[in-house]
């Protein structure tokens, strides 16, 4: 690659591209597809675990969460069980295309 000595990055096109309303769109409805998905292949006792999967947004970002107290355990296991790794096998699901 002789005579390319570096790139430079437009931080602003690319801060205004990421508040595109299509861009937008895409973030919220993949974070979407992946809550979905979660919850689908969320373990059940009570149900309040697979309930607790949410989308949550921050300004340009969305990420999927689970607010219960013992969500760690249920995603790495513990001495006593293994991990089931929902959140994990989410993000599985997304990068592959959403594939099932």
């Amino acid at each position: 690659m002789d005579g390319i000595t570096g790139i430079q990055l437009d931080q602003s096109a690319i801060k205004a591209l990421t508040r595109h309303e299509t861009v937008q769109t895409a973030v919220q409805d993949t974070a979407e597809r992946g809550r979905d998905f979660a919850r689908s292949i969320a373990p059940v006792d009570t149900g309040r675990y697979r309930d607790s999967i949410e989308v949550r947004e921050d300004g340009d970002e969305a990420e999927i969460v689970s607010g219960v107290d013992y969500a760690d355990d249920l995603e790495y296991g513990t001495r006593h069980m293994e991990g089931q790794h929902i959140f994990g096998r989410t993000l599985d699901h997304l990068r592959s295309g959403y594939k099932a």
